[in-house]
């Protein structure tokens, strides 16, 4: 039942059943936020003489500021379907004191809802319902506190907003997003979105680890899952690695050594020294000291101030692996050589010297694809005593001019067994080609539960590798593919040593996985 407003002298009051209900304030307590509302009430009759007996006043919050018959049931009880319900509701019973006044606090009793759960919207429309009766009175009995008598839409309270709830969307005023001064929200595994990333920043430092948790091992900075670049730290070795080639567009300064030598101790314009070359006597020019590094063995080039050289023609000075080598026919191209000087002779003399040093050392390399065909050369066949029932077999592809195993198995479990390929590592290693390893596949079921390969490698020292790329398990495929992977970490490569490659095959119920070629590249030092 609704009951109309009517001004008096006090702030805010109604007639509910004969009583006069009085909100004179409100405020909120809260630790983080509002926790309770703190609502104060003056409960007269309507002669103005304070009441002092038991009554109970009823809550309800509402998206809606009409009040109308459906929203409480022919019982008197808040109808909690209503569609303008916010799903709070609760009921105090108060004695007033001497002078009608009592105070509850709201959420004190039923949990007031998360706010933070409500729409902009919704929270926007909130209001507070009010009603009252005598406490020994049926619920039907209770009447509504009408907040305007003047209007048949108006009849519950807003909730207005209180310091707290003026900063309810805020955190120190400032709101979530990604302009300037907004605060970024972390997204799925705690990540910042690519958009909340900033294109550049005012900070004069980037420090990674800096707990400096990491005391033993590797620091690093890696670019892309699937490329695997980095740039690593070596806390034990006290330097730093890349794991790809290297460009400078820039002068690039070193204090240091360069493969060995000592850059400081190459030739000035007022130093003749380190490998540079000048005329001697007749035939003969002279050869500074210095050192250089080839095939990757530096040697330490005592000086010589009597090379004889041909008269009549050009002669090429360099160091090959014979060490120090004159020539008239070129510097060679098919070999690793130092390059120091051309000196052209005439008529019993050198007539000139033309300096062709470029770098004291020359560390060539090539590039070695080491191909393996079914049967692989040096491989050992191992099932893990375990669920390895199967025939493996050696075909051939006529349409693609392929061989490749095959494993099968007729059992209703997933059956599986092993290749290892131990593959030698050049005694003139020197790094991993791009795509190290790769492997021709195919898979007779597009499941995993009925065939699939999985690759294991295994670094000089024995140690497991990670791979990056293709996967390394469950891989399946209906046609032929081509896997290919990378390694992670810092794995043992030592030049001389031997790798383990483990292919395992499983398949079941007439299902079956085929692998055909596998290459493994490497570069290794070109010494001649």
């Amino acid at each position: 039942m609704k009951r109309q407003m009517i001004q008096h002298w006090f702030p805010i009051f109604c007639i509910v059943a004969g009583i006069a209900l009085v909100a004179e304030s409100s405020s909120v307590f809260a630790a983080s936020g509002p926790q309770v509302f703190v609502y104060n009430g003056h409960l007269l009759d309507a002669n103005g003489t304070a009441v002092t007996t038991a009554h109970t006043i009823r809550f309800s919050l509402w998206t809606s500021a009409d009040y109308v018959t459906g929203d409480v049931t022919g019982t008197g009880a808040i109808h909690t379907s209503a569609s303008t319900y916010a799903g709070w509701k609760d009921a105090f019973t108060v004695t007033p004191d001497a002078r009608g006044y009592f105070s509850v606090q709201l959420g004190s009793g039923v949990t007031l809802p998360d706010f933070a759960a409500f729409s902009a919207s919704a929270l926007a429309s909130l209001h507070l319902q009010v009603e009252v009766k005598a406490a020994a009175d049926a619920a039907t009995a209770y009447e509504v506190l009408d907040q305007d008598a003047a209007s048949d839409t108006i009849d519950r309270a807003p909730l207005l907003a209180v310091p707290f709830a003026l900063n309810a969307d805020l955190l120190d005023q400032r709101h979530a997003g990604t302009g300037s001064g907004s605060i970024p929200v972390l997204g799925s595994g705690g990540l910042l979105d690519l958009s909340q990333v900033p294109g550049g920043t005012t900070r004069d430092t980037f420090t990674i680890d800096a707990d400096d948790s990491v005391a033993d091992g590797n620091i690093s900075l890696t670019f892309g899952d699937a490329l695997g670049k980095s740039l690593i730290y070596d806390i034990p070795n006290g330097r730093f690695d890349f794991n790809d080639d290297l460009r400078v567009q820039g002068n690039l300064t070193v204090t240091g050594l360069i493969n060995g030598v000592d850059l400081t101790q190459i030739t000035s314009s007022t130093d003749n020294s380190h490998l540079k070359v000048s005329s001697g006597a007749a035939l003969t020019v002279t050869v500074a000291r210095g050192d250089y590094r080839l095939g990757g063995v530096v040697t330490q080039f005592a000086g010589d101030n009597a090379v004889a050289v041909a008269d009549d023609a050009t002669n090429y000075i360099f160091f090959s692996s014979g060490g120090l080598t004159v020539n008239t026919t070129g510097f060679p191209a098919d070999s690793a050589i130092i390059p120091v000087a051309t000196a052209q002779a005439s008529g019993g003399a050198v007539t000139s010297v033309v300096d062709r040093r470029v770098f004291n050392s020359n560390d060539a390399q090539r590039t070695i694809v080491k191909v393996f065909e079914p049967l692989y050369e040096g491989a050992a066949y191992q099932g893990d005593g375990t669920d390895n029932v199967g025939q493996l077999s050696v075909g051939h592809s006529g349409s693609t001019l392929r061989n490749f195993y095959d494993w099968s198995s007729t059992r209703s479990t997933l059956q599986d067994y092993g290749i290892l390929l131990r593959v030698p590592v050049s005694s003139d290693f020197t790094r991993w080609g791009t795509a190290p390893l790769s492997l021709v596949y195919r898979t007779t079921s597009s499941s995993a539960l009925n065939s699939a390969l999985a690759v294991q490698v295994y670094d000089t020292a024995g140690a497991a590798v990670t791979l990056t790329g293709s996967g390394s398990s469950s891989l399946v495929s209906t046609d032929w593919a081509t896997a290919t992977w990378g390694f992670a970490g810092s794995p043992t490569w030592t030049a001389g040593g031997e790798m383990l490659i483990r292919l395992t095959f499983a398949a079941k119920e007439n299902a079956s996985v085929q692998v055909g070629q596998l290459s493994v590249r490497f570069a290794e030092m070109l010494s001649e």
